[in-house]
């Protein structure tokens, strides 16, 4: 015969919550709340247990590694390139620039060199005044004649020194032709070869002119004109 277990009655109504259904209620629930602690509980602890399977091992990580590393290089050489290939624009920039620049220099000058020489033609198919003082025996010319036998400016030379830059050959002739002319009113005319001072190419020159005198009959100066001429030059003869 069973005796059943008599439990203290003051331990009962201390675990009691309230009336017999409230109990059962209330204690199953906190044994479901242990049951599914415990679950989650070994579950966790398989989580931690278990192998690393998915992720990559050393070699794989070795290989994006290295793919990364080349990415970095061949963009860095990218830029690089990039970068000379700009400095390379710049530099060829600059020097079509200045070639550009001196391309115009050149054309401004052989601008200048052409109206020089046009200038120059035009000025050697000119006849220019020229005149001997009988006096003083200067000699006056215009500024492109000065400049032409290779005086400098605004000046008046001397026929005794005016005579060297005309050849050997025809020196005696052109004094005795100015002589000549003062003494008997004889028209001018000569042609010579004159070496300028400034050693610019030598020059045939072709002068012709006459005598003019004041109310006394004495004669003021031996004027005329003066030209360049285009035949073989006489010391090629």
């Amino acid at each position: 015969m069973t005796i059943p277990i008599q439990l203290n009655k003051s331990i009962l109504d201390y675990f009691s919550v309230g009336g017999v259904w409230q109990n059962i209620l209330f204690y199953a629930t906190i044994l479901c709340l242990l049951y599914i602690n415990i679950l989650l509980t070994r579950r966790k602890k398989s989580y931690k247990l278990q192998p690393v399977g998915d992720l990559p091992d050393e070699k794989d990580e070795s290989a994006l590694t290295t793919a990364d590393s080349t990415g970095l290089k061949t963009n860095a050489a990218l830029n690089n390139e990039t970068a000379t290939l700009r400095n390379e624009l710049l530099a060829l920039g600059e020097k079509l620039e200045l070639s550009y620049m001196k391309s115009e220099r050149l054309n401004g000058q052989l601008s200048e060199i052409l109206d020089s020489v046009e200038l120059t033609m035009a000025y050697d198919h000119t006849l220019w005044d020229w005149s001997l003082d009988f006096s003083s025996k200067e000699i006056t010319l215009s500024e492109y004649g000065l400049k032409l036998f290779g005086f400098p400016e605004n000046t008046k030379p001397v026929l005794n020194e005016a005579i060297h830059i005309v050849d050997p050959r025809y020196q005696t002739a052109l004094m005795d032709a100015v002589e000549k002319s003062f003494k008997t009113g004889a028209d001018f005319s000569i042609t010579c070869l004159v070496h300028p001072l400034n050693g610019s190419q030598s020059k045939e020159i072709k002068a012709a002119g006459r005598v003019y005198y004041n109310e006394h009959e004495t004669p003021l100066k031996l004027s005329g004109k003066f030209s360049i001429t285009h035949t073989e030059p006489l010391m090629k003869r």
